[in-house]
């Protein structure tokens, strides 16, 4: 009597075994697709794409109400056509408000010689490549190779802080912008003759 008694306690507990240890497997297995799940979410919410460039630089420069004038100015000169098919170039161009600190009589004398004069003050705003503003600010006292000649570059603090100075023409910390074929530099001056002291 006792063996019978025995026997349906010990099915008992092993079927309640079973049972717990089934219960026990899924929720392990719950838990895994939940942090499964979370580490996925957590992968996409950290991706981020940048999309590439779709204009040319001759294009960005025309598009920028700061630039109309250095654009107006590429196109006497004849630059439009390297700006649009060549490259990498950056292009350090100035802005309108620093254009118009250039005395008048200089720019009655550069533009009576567009592709002369002007031409090779324009280039001196173009390096081959693409070169970001953190560059610059590490060439403290070096002359760096444009298009039209030798620009001595200076750099006064460190960091975001740093004053970088190209021939004359203060370069304010910026991204820049990209082109297809190159990069922007916004300057707030006008670099108008090579270095001599390179």
């Amino acid at each position: 009597m006792r063996t019978k008694l025995f026997l349906p306690v010990v099915a008992t507990c092993c079927a309640f075994a079973l049972f717990a240890g089934a219960c026990s497997s899924t929720e392990d297995s719950k838990n895994k697709d939940a942090e499964a799940t979370t580490t996925v979410k957590a992968e996409k919410e950290t991706t981020t794409t940048t999309a590439a460039p779709t204009e040319t630089l001759a294009a960005l420069l025309v598009a920028d109400p700061q630039l109309s004038e250095f654009s107006g100015l590429a196109t006497e000169a004849g630059l439009n056509a390297m700006l649009t098919d060549g490259g990498p170039f950056t292009v350090l161009a100035p802005t309108n408000a620093a254009i118009d600190t250039v005395p008048a009589a200089t720019m009655t004398a550069l533009e009576q010689d567009p592709k002369g004069a002007l031409a090779n003050v324009l280039k001196l705003h173009i390096l081959n490549g693409n070169v970001t503003w953190d560059d610059l600010s590490e060439k403290n006292g070096q002359c760096v190779a444009t298009l039209g000649g030798n620009v001595k570059v200076t750099v006064e603090g460190e960091g975001d802080d740093a004053a970088v100075d190209f021939g004359g023409a203060p370069v304010p910390a910026q991204d820049g912008v990209k082109a297809v074929n190159g990069t922007i530099l916004k300057v707030d001056g006008v670099t108008t003759a090579p270095a001599t002291d390179c």
